[in-house]
């Protein structure tokens, strides 16, 4: 059994112990109700309750007790009923619960479904506060050690709302917090200053992918984005990739293109002012792209642009005839639900984009850029 004893700042810790008979927790005096938990649902990914007081956490059955009082009360014997569990080990600091279960795993879901809800909700605390995890994975870091709960006896996908954070902070933050803990350099996207350094030149970043979605050009692709003056790094992420070092690639980058997925997440590395180009395969598939990383795009301060697939660059049309629903009606799929969407456009279709119409859109994106841009 875990026990929390969480006080209000302006109180004083005269040093009594959880654990005794007498109890005394004075709260802030505010408008709300602090006899129970304070429960909001800040997306449709994350619910968010808050409790104060003398917290107990039971995780082999998965129950947390709450006693948040705000007056003395003598705790005395009874004769009916079951005692609350006595504390094992007793913290004074906050307790975040969470579980990092479900799909995590994948990149997009790390952030969306754990890390982006995590930091709006411990970022306050300034690493004094005790992660109570269920489903643990040795990769979390914390000032304290991590608590395993399962062995102890509208908020955007990748955004941040700064209306409903403790202190106001924004995705902008959480973009800061991540270049100091992977160490990057770039805040944004500006060409070196030195004439013999290679990052005069824009380094644009191909995110590969080899089992779906695939770039079947790419070769062609790195040629031609080098003939237009850029840096071409092609990179491939996976579950064995070091987090780190390839922050540090990304940051590197002002340009980052891929094929609609979850290497798309680490735009959260790419300095403010770079260009986020995402390839949206064919299948009426828009909405998807929309939701995912076009909308976080203009509060990370990244300009976004994505290139629709035509039937033509798809690998769909050398399956399927051109009558065929899967090409002419996409949203007859789309009626199966999302199984077979999912199977159909994204499990099943590689691309191989237009050099021509690519071109285009990456002398758009210079325009974007310093490099690009002409002196006065």
């Amino acid at each position: 059994m875990l026990c929390f004893f969480f006080l209000a700042e302006d109180e004083e810790d005269e040093g009594s112990s959880i654990t005794s008979q007498k109890i005394k927790i004075v709260a802030e005096k505010a408008a709300i109700d602090l006899s129970k938990p304070i429960c909001s649902e800040t997306s449709k990914r994350s619910n968010v309750c808050e409790a104060v007081g003398d917290i107990r956490l039971q995780g082999s059955s998965h129950t947390i007790l709450l006693h948040p009082n705000i007056k003395e009360w003598t705790m005395k014997p009874f004769p009916i009923g079951e005692p609350p569990p006595r504390c094992t080990v007793n913290h004074t600091v906050p307790a975040l619960v969470f579980s990092i279960g479900g799909f995590t795993g994948n990149l997009f879901h790390d952030f969306t479904d754990v890390i982006v809800p995590l930091f709006i909700s411990s970022y306050q605390f300034r690493g004094e506060v005790q992660f109570v995890v269920a489903d643990i994975k040795p990769w979390w870091l914390s000032d304290y050690d991590i608590i395993d709960a399962n062995n102890e006896e509208d908020r955007e996908a990748l955004g941040v709302d700064p209306s409903k954070t403790p202190t106001g902070y924004s995705i902008v933050d959480f973009k800061a917090m991540l270049r100091k803990a992977y160490g990057l350099e770039r805040p944004t996207a500006a060409p070196s200053g030195d004439p013999w350094d290679i990052r005069r030149k824009p380094r644009m970043l191909i995110i590969s992918r080899k089992k779906t979605r695939a770039f079947l050009n790419e070769r062609g692709m790195t040629d031609m984005a080098m003939s237009l003056g850029f840096d071409v790094r092609v990179a491939e992420p996976d579950a064995t990739t070091d987090l780190a070092k390839f922050a540090r690639l990304v940051n590197s980058a002002d340009v980052m293109i891929g094929v609609h997925g979850a290497g798309l997440t680490n735009m959260v590395f790419l300095p403010a002012g770079a260009v986020l180009i995402q390839v949206v395969p064919m299948g009426g598939l828009d909405w998807v792209a929309r939701d995912t990383f076009k909308k976080p795009s203009p509060d990370m301060q990244l300009k976004y642009m994505d290139y629709r697939i035509q039937a033509d660059e798809s690998t769909l049309s050398d399956e399927y005839p051109a009558d065929h629903p899967v090409l002419k009606d996409p949203y007859s799929i789309h009626k199966q639900g999302w199984n077979a969407l999912s199977k159909t456009y994204l499990d099943n279709q590689n691309v191989r984009p237009h050099l021509g119409r690519l071109r285009n859109a990456l002398m758009d994106a210079l325009k974007h850029l310093p490099h690009g841009r002409k002196e006065a």
